[in-house]
């Protein structure tokens, strides 16, 4: 399984649609998450405490549109997933990056947290 690619995205969906923890802090969701890896972006629904649906996201050719975007170069997701930058440094520093709808995504401030968690954790 390669990093990124639509089957990564889709093993960490079965992750965090497993995860007891994830399912508690996102159970009053109903929001669009745009996951961008460097080039790659990949568009979520998460509802009711899971993530019901996922694709590749095209901008102008996807009519979905999304609340908020988790984003960082793909260098800064590798330091992420080998262990060389720890997770709260890269957000703290703002090199893993929010934008949108501010107030949802801090809303979901854990759930966003155990997605990067599982980014970090899910190897190939």
């Amino acid at each position: 399984m390669q990093f990124p690619s639509l089957e990564y995205v889709n093993a960490l969906i079965d992750t965090l649609n497993a995860d007891p923890v994830f399912n508690r802090v996102s159970l009053w969701s109903d929001v669009k998450v745009l996951l961008v890896i460097g080039e790659e972006r990949y568009w979520m629904k998460w509802y009711g405490g899971r993530v019901i649906d996922v694709m590749a996201y095209f901008p102008l050719a996807n009519p979905l549109g999304w609340d908020y975007m988790v984003s960082a170069p793909l260098a800064t997701w590798l330091q992420l997933r080998d262990g060389s930058r720890a997770l709260g440094h890269l957000l703290d520093k703002g090199e893993i990056s929010l934008d949108g709808n501010l107030l949802q995504a801090n809303r979901l401030y854990e759930a966003n947290n155990r997605m990067l968690t599982a980014i970090r954790d899910l190897k190939e």
